[in-house]
């Protein structure tokens, strides 16, 4: 296992209907860049890499608590880039890891929604997600996984990708996915899992306020959308309710900008109709 070479600890509390960062730790290269108060009371939490992505050999741990009835959008300034994990002179490669904590309150209204995630040549990752969830508290989550810098010929040239999320409420697991890709032992665009996409994204939404009605008319309101950056694009989604509290939003697509848009639409839509937020425009 990687040793831990970037971390933070972040821990949010509310009152009189403000969220504020109580404390937090954090050691280079990670950093949380700035917070900024965003309409109805969201603390928005931009998290910063100073370095020129996850090198070889690297572990990031992030762990953050939201306090009751904490509202907060944490996203990051750009994508989070994995370097290849197997350099010339090496006798083993030296595969890098995240390690990703969210705790959540009752009460608390988290978006979790990084940058996608871009797999370099020869890189071998492993992510693992850990949600624990008290009543009353809802959390949305959104993953986007790159095949590689495509505009430089690399698609799916990534050594391994493994990913995993599981999701805790009042200590009981009510969701678990794992995902498993090596494409040196099968293309993944010749398997049923992507046929010949080449982008994935999922968005998620933990909360007791998911219901079929809910997904019924998300489903409606993305049959109609169409991305603005490209009328032609296609894209292959699906909505369905998880096994307890949970909906999820799975796409894949030809390029990230779309599938970006479609989730961003889904989440858009869950704002509104599930919470009366207004919609929020994100500053990068």
């Amino acid at each position: 296992m990687p040793e831990v070479t970037g971390c933070i600890d972040a821990y949010f509390s509310a009152a009189d209907g403000v969220t504020q960062l109580r404390n937090h730790a954090q050691s280079y290269p990670l950093k949380i860049a700035k917070t900024f108060p965003f309409g109805g009371g969201q603390l928005g939490v931009y998290v910063m890499d100073a370095s020129p992505g996850i090198m070889a050999g690297d572990r990031y741990e992030l762990t953050w608590r939201f306090g009751e009835d904490t509202n907060v959008h944490v996203t990051n300034q750009s994508y989070t880039k994995v370097h290849p994990s197997h350099k010339t002179g090496w006798d083993v490669p030296r595969p890098s890891a995240q390690l990703q904590r969210l705790e959540l309150r009752q009460g608390a209204y988290v978006e979790y929604m990084p940058e996608p995630l871009m797999l370099y040549q020869a890189a071998s990752f492993c992510n693992e997600t850990i949600v624990e969830l008290e009543p009353g508290s809802s959390l949305v989550l959104s993953e986007i996984v790159c095949p590689g810098r495509t505009h430089r010929g690399e698609r799916f040239h990534y050594a391994r990708y493994q990913n995993t999320l599981s999701v805790r409420r009042d200590d009981e697991l009510i969701f678990s996915a794992r995902q498993r890709v090596e494409p040196q032992l099968e293309t993944p665009r010749s398997m049923a899992r992507w046929d010949l996409y080449t982008h994935l994204g999922t968005l998620y939404l933990f909360s007791d306020r998911t219901d079929t009605g809910l997904v019924e008319g998300l489903r409606e309101r993305l049959n109609g959308f169409v991305p603005a950056s490209a009328a032609d694009s296609e894209l292959y989604y699906g909505v369905s309710l998880t096994y307890k509290h949970g909906l999820a939003v799975s796409v894949l697509g030809y390029r990230v900008g779309d599938v970006q848009e479609l989730l961003d639409e889904a989440w858009r839509y869950i704002r509104t109709e599930a919470f009366g937020k207004e919609v929020l425009r994100v500053p990068k």
